[in-house]
């Protein structure tokens, strides 16, 4: 089946405005509790995390993925997803339970004993959620998925707010973390009506095509944790802290929205909507023309956000957070281009280049971490490693598109250029300072927006308005000017 441009649209937008509406409840929550809290409280459950993290990702094997390949799936393949998921769930939290004092003698904080036994409940409300909600993508009926998570969303702030005011200490967010899992799983049971049933008739079909998205996702952890896993090695708590929440804001204006933009993506691609040199043109370009000025925009205005987010105590992290947002920014497409794989049946490829990635970041970070022992030194070779990891996924993607990659590198190269622009405007020739970070940022905001936004549009115009994330901007701009107009 065919998906609509107005459709596409509608669903990338609900998608987008879910995330966004998701995290801003989660900025909420970040910005509040950084406020209660010490740096040195996120720096112990981060550590924590990293390790929880590890036990949780071989739960994720890519059972969403593979219902979502399947073209028309009768009950069969849910009940077999929904009992793979809970039996793999429920081992973990036993190995969470059995690694606990193994990570805090690892990382020399007793602290993660205790957190980990707490966040096993985590694994034991994943392992019984309801995975019919997987219909939601299928059916890009974003609505109803937005309803579920944004409700799911304010009763864990609650919880993780209350637990702030009476406790002031790491276990509030901790305590805010289970919360939100065991939200999660009475949501998905709220939101959609279909009832689990033991079953491995299907075992085959769904594990063949998880194998490799497993193998993707243990890659990705890797790729994500690494900075965390050597930095609980030889920095504070504090230090970690800073790492840890500059990353966590980063992420909120970078890879969430490429995340809520891959599951229209992985839909649209699994589809057949989006093969072909075009095609792949136009989902670089969306990507980047998104996340590019935010990331541009973090690094411009990064003093600025963190006083009028964080507070004056969390100054300290406004290199790590110009850093940290370049590489955000440059993962949040690279990751595009896995998904892309994953969604056309090329699971393996995807998989082959995400274990490049983990190698790669692996062998730089933790080389970065000996050397140099900063912070800002394993941010710095984190970017390094994921432009890297871009330059060589732009070039499968032409191979199997067939088509240049000079070609395809330029839709990334016009917003990159435009978000270049906009940051030099607001950093060197429209310096912007009242004294009042608050108003401060909102003007830096409006410009940027004005600078970026022109310059891309020159840009392309230069380029000879080549097909792309502008040309299907343009033609959204001009249909909704038709709609006002005649309703006019």
């Amino acid at each position: 089946m065919t998906i609509g441009r107005a459709t596409l649209y509608r669903s990338a937008f609900l998608a987008v405005a879910m995330q966004w509406g998701v995290r801003a409840i989660g900025l909420i929550s970040v910005v509040t509790l950084a406020r209660l809290l010490q740096p040195s409280d996120f720096g112990v459950v981060a550590i924590a995390l990293s390790a929880a993290a590890f036990v949780e990702l071989f739960g994720w094997i890519g059972l969403r993925q593979a219902l979502l390949r399947v073209p028309d799936p009768d009950r069969s393949y849910y009940d077999t997803a929904w009992t793979i998921q809970l039996i793999l769930f429920l081992v973990l939290a036993i190995a969470m339970l059995a690694i606990a004092p193994l990570a805090a003698s690892f990382y020399r904080i007793p602290a993660v004993t205790g957190i980990l036994w707490v966040m096993s409940l985590r694994m034991v409300a994943l392992a019984v959620s309801n995975i019919g909600i997987v219909d939601f993508e299928r059916d890009m009926t974003f609505g109803r998925d937005m309803a579920m998570r944004l409700g799911v969303r304010v009763a864990s702030l609650v919880v993780s707010l209350i637990a702030a005011f009476v406790l002031r200490n790491y276990w509030a967010l901790v305590i805010g973390m289970v919360a939100q899992s065991i939200f999660w799983m009475i949501g998905t049971y709220i939101a959609h009506p279909y009832r689990p049933r033991f079953s491995l008739a299907r075992r085959v079909e769904i594990l063949g095509v998880s194998l490799w998205m497993f193998v993707s996702t243990f890659s990705e952890w890797v790729q994500a944790q690494i900075e965390r896993l050597v930095l609980g090695r030889f920095a504070m708590p504090a230090t970690i802290g800073l790492y840890s929440v500059s990353k966590d804001l980063s992420s909120i204006f970078t890879q969430e929205i490429a995340t809520a933009l891959n599951r229209v993506t992985f839909v649209t691609v699994a589809r057949g909507d989006a093969k072909g040199s075009a095609g792949v043109a136009t989902v670089i370009g969306a990507y980047a023309t998104v996340v590019a000025p935010l990331a541009a925009g973090l690094v411009a205005t990064a003093p600025d956000t963190i006083a009028v987010l964080l507070g004056a105590k969390w100054l300290p992290a406004t290199p790590l957070m110009r850093i940290i947002a370049l590489y955000t920014g440059v993962q949040a497409v690279s990751l595009m281009v896995g998904s892309v794989f994953q969604a056309s049946g090329q699971a393996r490829r995807a998989a082959l280049l995400n274990i490049a990635g983990a190698l790669l970041s692996a062998l730089g970070v933790g080389t970065a971490a000996y050397l140099f022992r900063s912070p800002e030194a394993v941010a710095i070779a984190a970017l390094g490693v994921n432009a890297t990891m871009l330059t060589v996924g732009i070039l499968l993607l032409a191979i199997d598109a067939k088509t240049s990659a000079i070609s395809l590198a330029a839709n990334l190269l016009r917003p990159l250029l435009a978000a270049a622009a906009m940051a030099f405007v607001l950093m060197r020739l429209l310096v912007v300072e009242t004294g009042h970070p608050f108003p401060d940022l909102l003007i830096q905001v409006a410009i940027g927006a004005g600078v970026y936004a022109s310059s891309l549009f020159l840009l392309w115009l230069a380029s000879g308005r080549p097909p792309g994330a502008e040309q299907e901007a343009a033609l959204l701009f001009g249909s909704l000017r038709r709609r006002f107009a005649f309703g006019r």
